[in-house]
């Protein structure tokens, strides 16, 4: 390798470290998110095993089930954005190297890759802000019942 791929793969691997810490972050978000959604399966699931075994409908439970219901949607939603985000940082490291090695005019399309992960980890943000709201929603019917 002469000194200057040596100086080119240098360059790519600086500019690789800012997607590379956008999906270690984003990861994290995912772990936070999955979480949350694990919990709330598992309250819905409860939920409904005790519609089941009532013998008259309660409208309070039937409205929780939905807010739950709902929550699930969007934190499906939320990983969905998280994911494509990472997804979309790693194509870009991908870009990145593939400029540097073969001298391939990327780069508007290595910056559309990135703006469409940050839009992907914005809506992502979004929507778990959402979901949060909607865990108050929940925790509102429960002390109503």
């Amino acid at each position: 390798m002469d000194g200057h791929n040596l100086e080119n793969l240098g360059q790519v691997l600086q500019a690789s470290i800012s997607p590379i810490a956008l999906v270690s972050g984003v990861g994290l978000l995912i772990l936070s998110q999955t979480n949350r959604l694990g919990r709330v399966m598992d309250r819905l699931r409860g939920l409904i095993e005790q519609r089941r075994a009532l013998t008259t409908p309660d409208a309070h439970l039937d409205r929780e089930v939905s807010v739950l219901h709902r929550r699930t949607r969007i934190l499906r939603a939320t990983i969905t954005a998280a994911v494509l985000s990472a997804f979309l940082a790693s194509v870009l490291v991908l870009v990145l190297f593939t400029t540097a090695l073969w001298g391939t005019a990327l780069e508007w399309f290595g910056a559309a890759v990135f703006a469409g992960s940050l839009v992907s980890l914005i809506v992502s943000l979004v929507l778990f802000i959402f979901d949060m709201n909607l865990s108050l929603q929940a925790v509102q019917e429960e002390l109503l019942r």
